[in-house]
């Protein structure tokens, strides 16, 4: 490669700002915009790349993405079957029916993962990997040790269809936002969703009958949709957002590194009272509400929310500034 070539080799290499594998996993799951752009501040080039370019950037001098591979596969190949080993035998001890060896499913999901961030991304093979390893202590496991009723009754079929639905559902919106620094759009999650919901019905129907890989495909569907709009989030959130709010209002104590939006990037439905708790802020505390309207900025629920009090408080921020020197 030419001296001097931009792509040759990261601008910026900071492997310190790499995240510890566990804060990864946390990161990917809750807040994949935010990781997006501090892998990139970090010097890597690809955050969602697959191995083979990641480790690419490591052979030109990019450090940070040698940390960041080393540590997405340690949670895909360590940390993940050992988790799900002992989640297996904590529900084989608390008296739920198991059938099979976990570590042979776990180690089966990472293998999976392994030839997934190999062929399309690192952090899509994580997250299939992890994820599934863990769901196939309910949707395997117990499933066929009779936990639900019969291996192919109604309640195994949902079950099977739920841990197919979230695994899909909250890997593709951590997926997409790692990938795009944005939310995926809620048409690719629809697509998205519709072709989950097709995989079980063609699987099933002929392993099995048709009215279960009915069943399985229709929770699936519904497990998809739930998942990648985080709609079980939602409630903790409209909580979280409105005791964060009453807080500054009745006592005055700030409360905006409380808000939600902040610790969850993927939110599609807006958030109750934020345009309120901003307009409580915006004049002590403008850099704060800069810092809330990014992170709104970055939620796909909250754009409009956030929109207007960056320009507010752009403006007292700038006001202030302007003051300063005549004070």
């Amino acid at each position: 490669m030419a001296e001097g070539d931009p792509s040759a080799k990261p601008v910026v290499d900071s492997p310190e700002r790499v995240p510890g594998a566990l804060a990864l996993l946390g990161l990917l799951v809750f807040r994949p915009i935010d990781l997006h752009y501090r892998l990139r501040e970090a010097g890597i080039r690809s955050p969602a790349g697959r191995i083979g370019q990641l480790w690419r950037e490591q052979a030109e001098g990019g450090r940070a993405a040698g940390a960041f591979v080393a540590r997405m596969l340690l949670l895909l190949v360590v940390l993940s079957p050992g988790l799900t080993v002992l989640a297996g035998l904590g529900l084989r001890l608390a008296g739920v029916p198991m059938r099979g060896v976990y570590l042979v499913s776990a180690a089966l999901c990472s293998a999976v993962g392994l030839v997934v961030a190999l062929v399309s991304g690192l952090a899509s093979g994580v997250l299939l990997g992890s994820l599934a390893s863990v769901s196939m202590l309910a949707g395997l496991h117990a499933t066929a040790g009779g936990a639900f009723g019969p291996e192919h009754g109604g309640a195994a079929a949902v079950t099977v269809g739920l841990c197919l639905g979230i695994v899909s559902g909250l890997s593709a919106g951590s997926i997409g936002g790692l990938a795009s620094g944005r939310g995926p759009s809620v048409r690719n999650v629809q697509v998205a969703a519709i072709a989950t919901s097709l995989v079980p019905m063609l699987v099933w129907s002929s392993a099995s009958s048709v009215s279960f890989a009915g069943a399985v495909a229709a929770s699936a569907l519904v497990a998809f949709l739930m998942c990648a709009f985080r709609l079980p989030f939602y409630a903790l959130e409209v909580l979280a957002q409105a005791v964060a709010y009453a807080v500054e209002r009745f006592t005055g104590k700030p409360t905006l590194r409380w808000v939600p939006v902040r610790h969850h990037n993927l939110s599609y439905l807006p958030h109750p009272f934020l345009g309120r708790h901003l307009a409580l802020a915006v004049r002590s505390r403008p850099a704060e509400v800069l810092a809330v309207a990014d992170a709104c900025l970055r939620s796909p629920g909250n754009i409009l929310v956030g929109w207007p009090w960056v320009v507010e408080a752009l403006e007292r921020a700038h006001a202030q500034e302007a003051a300063e020197p005549h004070a």
